[in-house]
């Protein structure tokens, strides 16, 4: 009788272990988080997903990086052809081109992604919260802000007779510390990074703008910027080569601001690493307030998750999201290594982001002009890859001198016309 009381005893023992055991097997899970991230923003990001392993050893992450220019080719044709990462991020201005590709989080085939991870969207900007939205639907958590400002050279700044401490805040003040800087043999300004024609195209949209302009009508029927506003904005880019020579055709501003032979740059906040480099002889500062306001480009990363195949189970979901709540509590890391300002409130607040070099610098001033409101989003419209590139075409080919700025916006308005006039 003994013999069988210890032998049922054991035998559930047994079973127990084994389902028990079981359960944990089972609830291991692997993810693909696809980034577009290269170089040191890479390299945190990859410090984070480490992180997050070593806290959740049931979860395991496979942390595909780069190829940004592929990225969302890449994540159409990876949907199309059942085999999606299980988390990927986007641009916000993006989700309109590709939200069939998307899970909506807060209508997925498993519920409502948001309530079920304790997602607060009081807990982010508003303004990026509502940009991850289309047609009523969540399908983007907004975790930081790429934006354009001006950094500026100190010490060219002293050899030019400025004030290292003072940047320039109007056209007044800018175009007389540019002849300065360039009367004291350097290159005084480049307004469009490293060079590539979608920076250019940037630093048009900033000064039409400032201006009030608006580049399309609000139902994206027809351009709206082949105007005395969008002229004005563009010859001023003109001028800075061709009129007042503060710099060359196809030249690199990053290499020449690197090499100390530039004054200011126009660059996004992932420039820090290369203004680091200085030493301290830099600083950022709000973009200048040429025409009627203040106005900087923005964008907005969002972390999504790409439309799974039928039958996903759950856990794969909330794994994804208890990464994404993961690397939310780590923004600053990101932050002070990338530059990117954070879209999440608590992140924003963290003291050893608010006392780094990166933000006392340089990110303080993006805060700042994102908490005034002085920003604009670019181009949201499913074309609005098409249209992007119809533009900034036509842009490069003023600033090289090949056509003026009258003939640029015409033949980008009808260009742009012709895209949004095809079904």
């Amino acid at each position: 009788m003994k013999f069988k009381i210890w032998s049922v005893f054991f035998t559930g023992v047994f079973l127990f272990t084994t389902i028990f055991l079981g359960s944990l097997q089972a609830k291991d899970i692997n993810i693909q988080f696809r980034t577009m991230e290269h170089g040191k923003a890479a390299s945190v990001e990859q410090e984070i997903v480490d992180m997050f392993g070593k806290s959740r050893p049931d979860i395991k992450v496979d942390l595909l990086q780069g190829q940004w220019t592929q990225y969302y080719s890449q994540l159409r044709l990876a949907v199309m052809g059942g085999n999606p990462p299980q988390l990927g991020v986007t641009l916000l201005q993006k989700i309109v081109e590709i939200d069939e590709y998307l899970t909506a989080l807060d209508e997925s085939p498993v519920g409502n992604l948001l309530e079920m991870a304790g997602i607060n969207p009081a807990e982010f900007d508003q303004k990026g919260w509502k940009a991850g939205q289309l047609n009523g639907k969540q399908y983007a958590i907004p975790f930081n802000y790429p934006a354009l400002l001006m950094w500026y050279n100190k010490e060219i700044f002293s050899k030019a007779g400025l004030d290292p401490e003072k940047f320039p805040d109007t056209m007044e003040e800018f175009v007389d510390a540019c002849n300065k800087i360039k009367a004291a043999g350097f290159y005084a300004f480049h307004p469009a990074s490293d060079g590539p024609p979608r920076f250019w195209r940037r630093t048009w949209y900033m000064l039409f703008w400032e201006q009030g302009g608006e580049l399309f009508d609000e139902g994206y029927t027809k351009a709206t910027f082949n105007n005395e506003q969008g002229i004005k904005a563009l010859q001023f880019l003109v001028d800075i080569i061709h009129k007042y020579g503060w710099n060359v055709v196809g030249a690199d501003g990053y290499k020449q601001f690197s090499g100390k032979e530039l004054g200011i740059i126009y660059a996004g906040n992932w420039f820090y690493p290369y203004a680091a480099k200085l030493g301290d002889n830099w600083s950022g500062a709000k973009v200048p307030k040429f025409f009627d306001k203040r106005v900087t480009w923005l964008n907005g990363h969002g972390f999504q998750i790409p439309k799974q195949p039928e039958g996903t189970p759950k856990e794969v979901y909330m794994a994804a999201m208890d990464l994404i709540k993961f690397y939310l509590k780590n923004l600053p890391k990101s932050t002070m290594v990338a530059g990117h300002i954070p879209a999440y409130k608590p992140a924003l607040a963290d003291k050893t982001l608010i006392e780094s070099d990166y933000y006392t610098k340089a990110g303080k001033y993006i805060a700042a002009m994102v908490e005034a409101g002085e920003l604009h989003y670019p181009i949201q419209n499913a074309k609005g890859s098409e249209l992007e590139n119809a533009i900034q075409i036509n842009i490069e080919l003023a600033v090289n001198g090949k056509i003026s700025p009258e003939e640029a916006l015409a033949n980008a308005e009808k260009e742009c016309n012709s895209i949004l006039s095809k079904k």
